[in-house]
C-alpha cells in the first residue's frame, strides 16, 4: 500500500474498518483503585462517547458533556459547534484514546484522567484516515451529576487544534 506516514501499518484500513482499529483504553491498573463498578461505569461513559462520535450523533456525544464544561477556551456551546463541523465534513470518525488514572475523590464523584490520543477521520470523497485532533498528557476530568459521569473539563499543556480553535 502507499505510505500514509503513521497510517504505514494500516494502510489498508478504508472508511468501513476505521473503527475496528481505534478505541478507548483505560489502564487495567486503575481498576484497584476505582473499583469494578466506577471502572466500568468509567468505561460504558467513553464507549458510548466513542460510539456516539463513530455514529455521528450528536446528542448522545453533547449528553457526556458538563453544562459547566471548559477546556481552556471553550466551553460545552464551543465544543458543539467544533463537532458539529467536523461531522459535517467528514465521513467517518473514530478516536484512539489511552488513558491512566491520575486522582479520584475522596467521595468518588469526580475522577482526573491524563490521556493520549488521535481523532482520525476520513474526509468526504476521500479514502484514507487523516489525523483531525491529537493530544498528550490531557487530564480529562469527570464528575457524576445526577448519578451519571459527565466530562466537565479537559486541561493540560496549551496545543493548536485546528477543529477545535477556530470560531
Amino acid at each position: 500500500g502507499e505510505d500514509r506516514g503513521m497510517f504505514t501499518q494500516s494502510s489498508q484500513v478504508n472508511a468501513g474498518q476505521i473503527s475496528d482499529r481505534y478505541s478507548v483504553n483505560i489502564d487495567p491498573a486503575a481498576k484497584q483503585q476505582l473499583g469494578q463498578q466506577t471502572f466500568n461505569e468509567l468505561t460504558m461513559f467513553f464507549q458510548t462517547a466513542q460510539m456516539a462520535i463513530e455514529t455521528k450523533n450528536m446528542a448522545v456525544l453533547m449528553a457526556q458533556y458538563s453544562d459547566h464544561y471548559r477546556d481552556g477556551d471553550l466551553d460545552k456551546n464551543a465544543v458543539e459547534q467544533a463537532w458539529r463541523r467536523i461531522f459535517a465534513r467528514v465521513d467517518t470518525v473514530a478516536t484512539l484514546n489511552n488513558m491512566r488514572l491520575v486522582n479520584i475523590s475522596e467521595d468518588r464523584n469526580m475522577v482526573v484522567l491524563q490521556s493520549a490520543g488521535l481523532l482520525v477521520g476520513v474526509p468526504d470523497s476521500e479514502k484514507w484516515p487523516v489525523t483531525i485532533d491529537n493530544w498528550d498528557k490531557q487530564d480529562h476530568m469527570l464528575v457524576k451529576e445526577g448519578g451519571e459521569w459527565k466530562l466537565i473539563g479537559i486541561y493540560g499543556p496549551e496545543r493548536k487544534r485546528l477543529w477545535f480553535d477556530r470560531p
